[in-house]
């Protein structure tokens, strides 16, 4: 095997970390998206050992290792039925890339073959350099996706020889798909909103919906209150105008004033994304993550435009799920 750096050398091929939004009695308060960001700090996942190398050189532009590179540190997955996120490193998140490009079921055999092949074309661009055995990456690869599909990130389905076929869960997403934010957003500036006058029915129902929602995330759990988010409708007539967006999210900065305990960005965002729609305004509702250090986070937008935080969120996390 080619000698390199001690520096660029990478032996763990797959790791994972997971954490819940939520216990599955719905009774702990779920801290993946708290207001501002935070993460469970609790770690538990799998550790698979590959003698893998990789070596960098000249920087250049291949399509191929740019995208790779892009998720060095790997990449967050998101679950919303199993309230779950979870952390992998840069070589599982190229298998989920695998996963992801192809469209159908795949077999243990097509996904080594898919992720030699991706090797090859790195190793052939020149920036960086893959190595490993095909018995080496056969073992990993099945402990990797048998750990996914324990996790209910991964559905495998048998056919009549008894031949396995992995896909992807319909409700797990993953940052490896997340589009690039676009250039020129700014990372401080945000539309002032502590001038703005309200009245106090309007404070009031900013209140009722933080709490709304703070039961129905506590009671119902994750996933309900995604569903909720998502299904809730816009009304006629619709309207895009930035005045309504910014008084809206006045209403949920002043109503968390006096809410009693701290609201999470997720709470705080389904409120402003739900009123927001009730005025007629097709807001959006963004989960997003950062992949190194591993955070989640939630905005709301409209337009592309984010209307709940610093439009800052959109350079420093990867989108997982729009609703």
């Amino acid at each position: 095997m080619k000698k390199v750096s001690r520096l660029v050398r990478q032996r763990r091929s797959f790791q994972l970390i997971s954490v819940r939004t939520n216990d599955r009695r719905g009774k702990a308060t779920p801290t993946a998206f708290r207001y501002p960001e935070r993460v469970h700090k609790k770690r538990s996942g799998i550790q698979a050992m590959m003698s893998m190398t990789a070596t960098s050189t000249v920087h250049a532009t291949h399509p191929i290792t740019e995208r790779v590179r892009k998720h060095k540190d790997g990449s967050v997955l998101l679950s919303i039925a199993e309230d779950r996120i979870c952390k992998l490193n840069g070589i599982g998140a190229l298998t989920w890339m695998v996963l992801e490009d192809i469209p159908v079921s795949l077999t243990l055999d097509e996904i080594i073959g898919a992720l030699e092949e991706r090797f090859e074309a790195i190793n052939a661009e020149g920036e960086l350099r893959y190595e490993v055995s095909h018995e080496q990456l056969r073992h990993d690869t099945s402990r990797f996706l048998e750990k996914m599909v324990s996790m209910r990130l991964l559905q495998v389905s048998r056919n009549s020889r008894g031949l396995e076929f992995y896909s992807i869960n319909e409700d797990v997403s993953g940052t490896t798909t997340s589009p690039d934010a676009p250039l020129g957003i700014g990372t401080d500036r945000e539309d002032g909103c502590e001038n703005i006058d309200l009245s106090w029915r309007e404070t009031l129902g900013a209140f009722v919906g933080l709490l709304t929602f703070d039961v129905l995330l506590r009671c119902a759990g994750f996933r309900y209150l995604i569903k909720k988010v998502e299904s809730w409708p816009t009304a006629e007539p619709r309207s895009t105008d930035r005045e309504i967006c910014r008084r809206v999210r006045a209403m949920v900065d002043r109503a968390q004033m006096y809410y009693p305990k701290k609201a999470m960005c997720l709470q705080h965002s389904a409120v402003v994304t739900c009123l927001l729609r009730r005025r007629g305004v097709p807001a959006e509702m963004v989960l997003g993550a950062q992949e190194f250090p591993p955070k989640a986070h939630a905005w709301a937008e409209v337009l592309n435009q984010v209307v709940s935080d610093s439009p800052g969120v959109k350079t420093k996390y990867r989108e997982l799920k729009r609703l």
